[in-house]
């Protein structure tokens, strides 16, 4: 179930990453000891994935986006997402989500602030999908996991810095 969903959301993530400029490492971000982080930056794909040292099934990831935008854009996008997933997981059905009810909540970091948007899908996961950003443009993801390492996940995503 999982697997199947991340395959669908990684590939339309590559896809918009493709047509992206190039663009050098541009954050950094404290994960607490338990967590690791991997970025790659190739071919003007900026992706960050964060995972657990411990092997436990949470999955971080974010990618700048290619489209131009601001954060006052973010609530519709989220918004738009959200309607999107529950469209998409409705034709999955390894995706079984406890209801097709969701909440929109907003994220506030030093450098960062968006929205993010939470899902509650059978068997103890949480599936969130985000946006986050700055007056200089927008970073997008998703998380899946428990809802404890989502807090956790969170907390991360609050420490994002521009390098430099």
């Amino acid at each position: 179930m999982k697997t199947q969903y991340l395959a669908l959301l990684l590939s339309f993530i590559a896809s918009l990453q493709a047509i992206a400029a190039d663009i050098p490492q541009a954050l950094t971000l404290k994960t607490p000891a338990t967590w690791k982080v991997e970025y790659k930056g190739d071919k003007g794909m900026q992706f960050y994935t964060v995972t657990r040292k411990d092997g436990d099934q949470a999955l971080l990831m974010f990618s700048r986006s290619p489209v131009s935008g601001n954060v006052n854009q973010i609530p519709e996008q989220i918004k738009q997402l959200a309607e999107g997933f529950l469209v998409e997981a409705g034709k999955h059905e390894q995706i079984k989500l406890k209801s097709k009810e969701y909440r929109i909540e907003k994220i506030e970091g030093d450098d960062f602030s968006g929205s993010f948007v939470v899902f509650s899908i059978e068997g103890g996961f949480t599936q969130a999908m985000f946006m986050i950003g700055d007056e200089e443009g927008i970073w997008n993801g998703q998380f899946t996991g428990t809802p404890e390492r989502w807090v956790e996940a969170v907390t991360i995503l609050k420490s994002l810095k521009k390098k430099g």
